[in-house]
C-alpha cells in the first residue's frame, strides 16, 4: 500500500524525469535534500476582522412559539416522569416506614418485658414487708388488740328511744 509520502516522492520523480527527459541519478542536477511540496501551500487566506456591534437581531415571530412549545413539552415529559416514579417512591418510603415501626415493636416488647420483670420485683412479698416496717405499717401483736365493739347490736350514736 502506497504512503502518502511515497506518493509525493513519485510526483517529485515525475516532474524531475521531465525536465531531464531521462532517468533519476544522483548527478542528474535534481536536488536530493530538497523538501517536497506541502499540499496547497500556494493558497493564502486573508483573515479581516468584522466588526458586527452595529447590528440588530430581526425578530422572528415563530422562535417565540417554538420556544414555548419545546418548554411545554419539557414540562409535560418532566410531569410524567414524576407521574411514574411517584407510586415507587412511595412503595419505598412505605417499607422504611414499616421497618421502622417492626424495629419500634421489637424495641418495645423489650421494654415491656423489663418492666414486668421490675414490677414483679417490686411486688415481691418480700420487698412489702420491708417497706412494711421501713415505714412503721407492721401487723401489731394479737395482745395489743382492742377490740371496741366485740357484739355489733347496731345501736348508734345518734339513734335516742324515746
Amino acid at each position: 500500500m502506497a504512503t502518502v509520502a511515497a506518493m509525493f516522492r513519485r510526483t517529485e520523480v515525475r516532474m524531475a524525469g521531465s525536465q531531464t527527459q531521462g532517468r533519476e541519478s544522483w548527478d542528474s542536477g535534481v536536488d536530493v535534500y530538497r523538501l517536497r511540496p506541502l499540499p496547497s501551500e500556494d493558497v493564502y487566506f486573508y483573515s479581516k476582522r468584522v466588526d458586527n456591534s452595529r447590528l440588530v437581531r430581526e425578530a422572528d415571530p415563530a422562535a417565540r412559539r417554538r420556544q414555548f412549545k419545546s418548554l411545554g413539552k419539557g414540562l409535560a415529559a418532566a410531569a410524567l416522569l414524576i407521574l411514574l416514579v411517584i407510586p415507587k417512591t412511595l412503595v419505598l418510603v412505605a417499607g422504611y416506614e414499616l421497618n421502622g415501626l417492626g424495629r419500634e415493636q421489637t424495641r418495645m416488647v423489650n421494654e415491656k418485658a423489663v418492666l414486668e420483670l421490675e414490677e414483679a420485683r417490686l411486688r415481691s412479698p418480700e420487698r412489702l414487708e420491708q417497706l412494711a416496717r421501713q415505714y412503721n405499717l407492721v401487723n401489731p401483736d394479737p395482745k395489743r388488740v382492742m377490740v371496741l365493739n366485740p357484739k355489733g347490736e347496731g345501736a348508734l350514736a345518734l339513734n335516742v328511744t324515746k
